[in-house]
């Protein structure tokens, strides 16, 4: 279907060609145009047919411009394409109701792949996509991968058939140069033990091109009624993965000089084990999905310390947050090195989640309503401190909490709920948190 333009940039060739918001682009040198992404790769030539649907008349227009100059329009998002799966443990059906809208999608868009780093699985991808995914280089691709055996992937992610082909299209994008990463939601009697390595086998054979395996425990919630019985990683169970996996990186960093399977922080917090090393995380190319997070973290406060002040003027105290897997992560690793500035006291929160129910022990799901139910008696009893610090993963980039409710939504409704203590999420800048410390105490 052709795209529609939303804007046009004052002085571009297309408001020269007098372009206008509304206006539908349906072909370029004859080939429709599919979205904006498919729009930019097929004007980067430097003649141009274009046909143009404006106000109701169709168009047709020749261009002469440089190779890669822009048109100067942006066209309307594109509709996503969902998900073609059913995962047995798909977190979207874990969802409780009366969340945001976006929070119920499924998104299964190899463009959003491309351009933001989603993992996908390939079960929707039909032929055409792959050759455009080839052609125009779209180029990484993150891909849900989960095991490679047909018969459990067809149990596993709801397959009406037992094969969708994703070794055949992984192969042809590997042949073909497309960098891949893939993803495994261990998921304990499904995927995980001779299934595991099987599949990490199979991905090796791709290695040339598939560059990272990241595994990332099954994450249930409370709101399971009528799913698959499904149970999480164990820490017995993690603390044998994390075995496992540094041996398989010993022979990978020898062989193809790069560790290629990388666990999630989750993983080392449920086994009681501290983070590898810097090095072991090649660059941090997975810190999105949650591999090497924590080392970096960790790694940030011990080198922005060393500019930390002797002391703040006046005594503070700050709360933070977290949720409970974290909680001795910041009271055994980040209270300490804080507690070095003389006259700041560090408390050390844990929040069970209200929404997603106690067994969800991470940061990132925890919401206003959890907040509020732990931090409340602390205000009302006065020991909440000067500042009240929540993990940084708590809010989306509206800066927005999981609530959907008005008054419920932000940092600052919880700090108006809490009494007016100030109220913010932690961006990662430990100089920046106690250097505003220091300049708030009084002289």
């Amino acid at each position: 279907m052709p795209v529609r333009i939303s804007s046009v940039r004052p002085g571009s060739l297309a408001a020269e060609l007098g372009w206008a918001p509304g206006d539908q682009i349906l072909a370029v040198n004859d080939e429709p145009v599919e979205d904006e992404l498919d729009f930019r790769f097929k004007t980067s030539e430097e003649a141009l047919a274009l046909k143009v649907r404006k106000g109701g008349s169709l168009v047709e227009e020749a261009i002469e411009k440089e190779a890669d100059e822009p048109l100067g329009v942006d066209l309307e998002e594109f509709r996503i394409k969902t998900c073609g799966d059913d995962c047995v443990f798909c977190f979207v059906d874990q969802n409780p109701t009366g969340l945001r809208d976006t929070l119920y999608f499924r998104d299964g868009d190899f463009r959003m792949s491309f351009l933001y780093g989603n993992y996908i699985t390939v079960t929707n991808l039909r032929d055409r996509d792959l050759d455009r995914i080839v052609e125009q280089r779209l180029s990484p691709l993150y891909v849900s991968v989960h095991c490679t055996d047909d018969d459990v992937r067809a149990q596993m992610m709801g397959h009406r058939t037992l094969r969708d082909r994703q070794g055949e299209k992984l192969r042809y994008f590997a042949d073909h140069g497309i960098e891949l990463h893939a993803q495994i939601v261990l998921v304990p009697g499904l995927n995980d033990g001779a299934q595991l390595v099987q599949t990490i086998l199979d991905l090796y054979d791709l290695h040339e091109q598939l560059y990272s395996v990241s595994i990332v425990p099954v994450g249930l919630t409370a709101h399971r009624q009528s799913l698959h019985d499904l149970r999480p990683v164990s820490p017995s169970e993690a603390r044998q993965l994390t075995r496992q996996v540094a041996r398989w990186q010993s022979f990978f960093r020898e062989t193809i000089g790069r560790g290629f399977v990388y666990l999630s922080d989750e993983v080392y917090l449920l086994a009681g084990l501290d983070f590898p090393d810097e090095e072991a995380y090649d660059g941090y190319p997975l810190m999105e999905n949650g591999v090497g997070m924590s080392r970096d973290f960790l790694d940030e406060l011990a080198f922005q310390a060393e500019e930390f002040p002797d002391a703040l003027a006046a005594p503070t105290r700050v709360t933070f947050v977290s949720g409970e897997l974290t909680t001795p992560l910041l009271e055994s690793r980040v209270k300490p090195v804080l507690e070095r500035v003389g006259g700041l006291a560090v408390d050390v929160v844990a929040c069970p989640n209200l929404l997603f129910g106690e067994v969800v022990t991470v940061s990132g799901l925890l919401n206003f309503k959890s907040f509020l139910a732990r931090l409340r008696p602390m205000a009302e009893a006065g020991t909440l401190g000067d500042l009240v610090v929540l993990p940084p993963d708590s809010v989306n980039f509206e800066g927005l909490f999981l609530d959907n409710r008005p008054g419920q939504m932000t940092p600052g409704d919880l700090s108006a709920a809490l009494g007016g203590v100030d109220v913010v999420v932690f961006d990662g800048d430990w100089g920046g948190l106690v250097e505003g410390l220091a300049d708030a105490a009084p002289a």
